[in-house]
Parts: structure tokens; sequence; C-alpha cells
């Protein structure tokens, strides 16, 4: 006792958990002072009724409204709840006197089961953020989830595994035992979806139901002819109108390009540049040839040796494995370097290579990977600068996780946008002595998102955003600007064109700068295009109008998928992957009224696409992709272990925790000074 302090009031508290929980737990275990016994399937479990109408809207009804539950010593819940595992409904009690509960893979489908039927939406929120949040949802339970999330009212959860069923069914799902368990009912919501069928065969779908029945043929036999008229009508219903009108309308342009080209040579006219692609860098393709238009796709990942190459042909809507192994080309990729860019040209393919964050960029080479097509040969240009180089100064070209940089074939030449000391420029490669020369933009300060367009193979258009500053984050200022540069006389032009009212932010949204029929054009599906009148030098509205995707495009895409759009001769494809697993593809075009459904490539994770032609010989020697390839995918994933002090009552996501690489620094820039007060266009 001590003689020397006093107090006359002190507040005595013990640990609620060892003062009310532990004991009431004892007295389940022991069934002492219990006044309520739940049966489920011959397991008991004695609680008290107090403390399940507290937490549970459920018990909170039966216990005080007029039910004969009310007054009942048991209840027998086995006709309500059909449970995998019933020591599971015990886990969800325990919750209502912890507070705490453990999911698993094995055990969030009976305590979403549990959750509903008790009305515990906190639980129930919990079970949606292990399947979203968590990373669990994946092609080996999303056709099992789908059904039940969509019975037990997790909204959420069933759009998401929707989109990966549509995304994956042709190539993953109909092949893999897991369809096989799914009962009658649920066979027929799935094959009765046309947006679940549309890229899947008929042949195919018939075998499905073959060996969906022989896997339970006594019970399954009588659905067989039901199915059969099913998937019939379902591949009718999936046919769009809109599809097969497109299908039809680049065929016919290549046949008529095709017919208008044997005609010519016939009559000894083969000159006419307009019957053929021009490839001033090396050889061209004619119509005559069977040209194809064609998308490339890129999936590159250094960090994993992993690079893979795919061809899609848009006539035929399949996707094709390139001729060129990705162990080969890896090769050629130097260290710490990625592949940020292409463009397609002619019979080659050219891949801009930038080093990978957090690494800085080599300031003295430019280098380019160029992929014969025809004769299957990849060679690396590393284009040093033809100025005089002081090493005070640094040259760096936008990494490749920050943005991806512009690039474009023009006459002899590739152009690429980048910053030189602060500044704008555009980066001159010459094929024939690889070297490379800057042109510094008019106005522009450091560029953090461009986009390019070339006209008569002379003229490039330049429409950027830039700011002033280390960072997005601390910066002083952002605009958006625009130029053009004439290739021949390498100069900008003199003439001042104000960019289109777009801001700084908005710039990021999928928009796309192409030239159609010697105009340039601006397009963003569902609105109408801007269309630049070289004359009055200035932006106008056009009456074309690209239809919308129809996709949920999420402005937080980039952290985990992609969005990438792609300009062909008529139209622009967009790849959406928001999520694992959800790759999506589609066509907007001014000619079609709606968006054109194509088939996902059968990978996820795709770095890069462009637009190309390719001969229609080659592409029949290509070999076809069947299945997805899910090698990638697996190889990304990551297993979280998340402690019990991650997990508190409201759950926790990775998207919630701090990084400590929440700001990205471009650490080429800090040496630069910024002269805020020189005129630069702001």
């Amino acid at each position: 006792m001590s003689h020397y302090m006093k107090a006359e009031r002190k507040q005595f508290v013990r640990n609620p958990t060892d003062f009310i929980i532990r004991p009431l737990q004892r007295q389940r275990e022991t069934g002492e002072l219990c006044d309520i016994v739940l049966c489920l399937h011959g397991k008991e479990f004695r609680a008290h009724k107090a403390i399940l109408a507290l937490w549970s809207p459920y018990f909170l009804s039966m216990f005080t409204c007029e039910m004969r539950e009310k007054t009942c010593e048991l209840i027998n819940l086995s006709e309500s709840l059909i449970l995998e595992d019933p020591e599971i409904f015990g886990l969800v009690l325990d919750y209502l006197y912890t507070g705490a509960i453990t999911l698993n893979i094995s055990n969030v489908e009976d305590v979403l089961k549990i959750t509903d039927f008790l009305l515990l939406d906190d639980v129930k929120d919990f079970c949606r953020q292990f399947y979203l949040d968590l990373g669990n949802l994946d092609l080996t339970n999303c056709l099992r989830v789908n059904f039940l999330a969509e019975n037990h009212n997790l909204p959420e959860v069933a759009a998401a595994c929707r989109k990966i069923i549509e995304s994956r069914f042709h190539d993953y799902l109909i092949f893999h035992d897991e369809i096989l368990d799914l009962p009658p009912q649920n066979l027929f919501r799935l094959l009765e979806t046309p947006r679940v069928v549309h890229n899947t065969n008929y042949n195919d779908l018939k075998r499905l139901v073959k060996k969906w029945t022989d896997h339970d043929k006594t019970v399954r036999a009588i659905y067989f002819d039901d199915l059969i008229s099913c998937i019939k009508l379902c591949l009718y219903d999936s046919c769009e109108v809109t599809s097969t009108i497109a299908s039809f309308e680049t065929k016919r342009k290549t046949r008529m390009q095709s017919s208008l080209y044997e005609k010519n040579n016939d009559t000894g006219d083969t000159c006419n540049p307009s019957h053929r692609f021009e490839n001033v860098l090396h050889s061209s393709i004619t119509y005559g040839d069977g040209v194809s238009p064609v998308l490339y796709a890129v999936v590159s990942n250094p960090g994993m040796k992993y690079f893979k190459m795919l061809v899609y042909s848009i006539l035929d809507q399949k996707w094709c494995h390139f001729n060129m192994l990705g162990e080969k080309l890896i090769h050629f990729i130097p260290s710490r370097q990625n592949v940020s860019s292409m463009v397609a040209h002619g019979n080659y393919l050219y891949l801009y290579l930038c080093s990978s964050f957090p690494y800085p960029t080599d300031m003295l080479k430019v280098n380019v990977l160029a992929l014969d097509l025809l004769k299957g040969q990849p060679t690396l240009y590393s284009f040093k600068t033809g100025d005089f180089y002081n090493p005070c100064y640094r040259t760096t070209l936008t990494n490749h996780k920050s943005v991806p940089p512009a690039i474009v074939a023009c006459g002899p030449h590739l152009y690429i946008i980048g910053n030189k000391e602060g500044t704008g420029n555009l980066f001159l490669c010459n094929m024939n002595n690889s070297q490379y020369k800057c042109f510094q933009i008019p106005g522009a300060r450091f560029i953090s998102l461009s986009r390019m367009a070339v006209k008569n193979d002379r003229f490039i258009f330049l429409w950027f955003r830039h700011r002033t500053g280390p960072s997005e984050e601390f910066c002083i200022k952002k605009s958006v600007g625009f130029a053009m540069f004439d290739s021949r006389s390498k100069i900008f032009n003199s003439w001042e064109i104000s960019p289109p009212e777009i801001s700084y932010d908005e710039f990021a949204k999928p928009y796309t700068l192409c030239v159609r029929d010697e105009t340039l054009l601006i397009f963003l599906p569902g609105k109408p295009a801007l269309v630049l009148d070289e004359v009055r030098c200035k932006w106008i509205t056009s009456l074309r109008k690209l239809p919308s995707t129809g996709l949920q495009t999420d402005i937080h895409t980039d952290s985990y998928g992609f969005h990438i759009q792609a300009a062909t001769d008529s139209g622009i494809f967009l790849l959406s992957n928001g999520a694992p697993f959800t790759t999506a593809m589609t066509e907007i075009s001014e000619l079609f009224p709606s968006a054109v459904i194509h088939k996902p490539p059968p990978i996820d994770n795709i770095s890069l696409v462009t637009a190309g032609h390719m001969n229609r010989s080659d592409i029949q020697e290509l070999e076809t992709f069947i299945h997805y390839d899910d090698s990638y995918t697996s190889a990304l994933q990551v297993t979280l272990r998340f402690s019990d002090q991650d997990t508190e009552e409201s759950g926790t996501s990775p998207s919630d925790q701090d990084s400590d690489n929440a700001y990205e620094y471009d650490d080429d820039i800090y040496d630069y000074d910024y002269d805020i007060d020189g005129d630069f266009g702001f």
C-alpha cells in the first residue's frame, strides 16, 4: 500500500472476452443455462436465445413474434438448411458470440448459405470480400459460385462470375469437368444465355451435352433431347445481326480490292499505289496476295522470362500462335527492358523496348526490335543519338509501367514521343544508320501520355498531355497539347492548332486518334467524333458516332489489368481486362449500330495490341488456339496470408492497405531546371 498517492475515484475494467464471451462459450459446451438447442442433420448446437436474437433478424423474429418456435427448446433446421458440412453451422454460431470467423475455400460456400438464411449481412459481406478482394474466384469455381451467389443474394460476386463465364466458356470451362457437376436446371440456364455460347461452335456444345449426360446416364438421359434442341436455338439467338454484317462487310471489301487488283494486273496497271499496303521501310504486301486484316498481340514479362505473340484473324475470328517462339525472342530483349509499344507496317512488326520501372532509362540508345513477318527473323536496332552528347543532359523516354509511349512508322523512319531535358520531344529513328534525332515539340513540357497518327505517309499528328513537376501528384501545371510534324521538311506546323477541349484527367480515357478518308478524327465509344478542320484550324463535332461497347469499364482498371484499343481500317478494337479471367474484345465502328463481339484472346494479361495485315496463306499455316492458356495467369498468382490483425470486423482488401510505393516518381527529371515563367503554351 502506498502512503504517498491517493485516488478518490478509479474505474476497474476487465477484458470483455474473459468476462462475458468465454463464460458463455463454456455454458454452450456444458449445456448449462442454455435455453435453445438447434438441430441440423443430426448435429445439436446449444445456444442462448438472447445472443441469437441480438445478431440475427431471423431469430429475433422467431423469438419475439407469436410463432410456435417461440416456446420450443429444440428447433430442427434440417429441412431449411442443406449443407455440405453441418459442423460449419457451429462456426457461424461461434461468430455470434465472438465476432470472429475464419473463411477458407472449403467452408465459404456453406457459410454463405447459412448467413443468407440467418440474415447476417456482415458475414455475407465477408464472403464477398473473400471471393473478390482476396482473389478466390477463378476458373475452377466460377460456375458453382455463380449460381450460389444468384440464389443467395450476392449480386457483385454473381456479376464477376458471369464475366468470367462469358469470357472463358468457349475455350476453358466447356472442356473441364467442373461443368459436369452442374444440375440440369443450371446447365439449361447456362446454355440459354447468348453471351455465354456466342464464341462456342455447335460441335463443342454437342460433345458437352453428351459428356454431361454420360456422367450420370441413369438420371440425365431424359434431358438429352431437350439440351440438343436448346443449343440449336441458343446458337441461332447468339448469332448477332451486327456480327454477321460486320464479317460480311469486311470480307466484301477485301474481295473487292482483290478483284480490282487482278483486273488492273490483266490490263498492265500494276503501279497504282492505291492497290497496295505501302511499306517504304522494307517490302510491300498487295491485295492480290490475299491479304487479310489481323491484330498482333504481345504478352511480355521479362522478370519471369515470358514472351508470347499471338495473331487474330479478323475475318476468320480465330486466334493463332505466332510462328516465332517467345524463348527465341526473349534473348533479343536487353536486360531490364520490356516491350512498351509496337506498330505493324508492311511485312514488319516493330516493338519499342523501354526500361522497366524502377530502373532508369538508357540515355544513349533507343532499342527497337523488328520482326520480319515473312521470314520469321528478329532484328534488334539500337539507335544512338546523332546529336552532340553532353553528359550533363539526361534523355529519357517514358518508362513502360508509367505510360506506354506512342510510336508510328512514317516514310523510311520510326517516330517515338519522349522527353529530353524536361521537355517533350519527337524522336526520329533512322533505320539506315541506326541513329536517332530529337525534335522539340513546341510548348511541350514533360509528356506523360500521348497518341499519334500518320496522314498521307508524311504528316504526323501528335496529341499529348504534359506537366511541369516531378510526378503526377507533385506538379505545378498540367495541360493538353497538340501539334503536327512534317516528316519531309522536318519541322512542326507554323499555324496554331488548339487541342480538343478535353481535360488532362479525361485524356486517360480510351480515346483513339486515327485518320479516316484523309481526315483526322478522335473517337470515344458512345460519343460523337471530333474532326480536325484543317482549313479553319479548329476542332468540330462530327455526326459520326461510335456505338458504346456495352462493357463496364472501371476507372481503376490499371490497378489489375488493361484497357487497350487498336484502330483498324474501318473500326476500333477494344480489349478490356478489369479482373482475372475476364478478357473481352469488341469492335466498334460508325458503320454498325452496335458493338461487335469478338472472340477474346486465349490468354489474359495482354501487354500490347496493334492492327496490321497478313497474307491469307500465312494465316492458314499458323496453329489455331483451341484451349485457354492458363499457365501464365497461374504463374502470376501469389498466395497471400493475412494474420488475424489484418482481418478485422470489416474485412481487409489489399487495395485498402498503404503501400510503400504509393507514388511513382520519374527519376530522370529531378535534375531539370523548370522554367515555369517561360512561354510554354499553358
